[in-house]
């Protein structure tokens, strides 16, 4: 019997994640309002080689698309669209996480362990209040800390 590890990809497999991004690079780039030389520079390729891979002249290094992916699911600008093409590789992240969709992850990470069971029970409407609710208190506690940090360097008590 083979044993077959979630950790393990094939060369197919690379290449379809990679075959995905790679026609939409242009768009994301643009949507993320970041040139090639700029984006070269944060993923560590030479800004030649970024253009050739846009240009699909050269295929990207599986750690270059890891990068992108990172860059592009992280940037506000570029998120949803990354998971609305279906350029985001959802599945393997699933298959990383032994079958669980932690999409969600931000809700998840603070419903503990029954997360999953509570998350499907939430509409849409339901887990974009609960998102709204956060970054408030986020900002609130930001605020609250700024404003302490700035009272006691100017003295005021």
């Amino acid at each position: 019997m083979e044993f077959e590890s979630k950790w393990l990809l094939t060369d197919e497999e690379k290449d379809s994640f990679i075959a995905t991004l790679t026609p939409n690079l242009t768009v994301l780039r643009t949507k993320a309002e970041i040139s090639q030389e700029e984006l070269a520079n944060l993923i560590g390729v030479s800004r030649q080689t970024y253009s050739a891979i846009e240009r699909k002249v050269r295929r990207m290094a599986w750690s270059t698309y890891l990068s992108l992916v990172l860059f592009y699911d992280h940037n506000q600008k570029t998120h949803k669209m990354i998971r609305q093409l279906s350029i985001f590789p959802q599945e393997l992240i699933i298959r990383f996480n032994d079958g669980i969709d932690y999409s969600d992850y931000e809700i998840s990470s603070f419903l503990g362990n029954k997360s999953e069971e509570i998350i499907e029970q939430l509409d849409e409407q339901a887990k974009g209040a609960i998102r709204a609710v956060v970054m408030m208190e986020y900002a609130r506690c930001t605020t609250i800390s700024n404003g302490a940090s700035i009272k006691s360097i100017s003295g005021i008590r």
